[in-house]
């Protein structure tokens, strides 16, 4: 019975790691996106 406790309880935090560790990624990437955007997006010099 105690055993199984740990297992999940070991198991939870795993899970809560994991999806956490992947939001915190996808919020970075997301971040450096935005700015690789910002950057691509410069005013053109047009010409008449």
């Amino acid at each position: 019975m105690i055993k199984t406790l740990i297992k999940l309880k070991v198991l939870k935090f795993i899970l809560i790691g994991g999806v956490s560790t992947a939001y915190t990624f996808k919020k970075y990437c997301d971040q450096k996106n935005k700015e690789k955007v910002k950057k691509d997006n410069k005013p053109l010099l047009l010409t008449r």
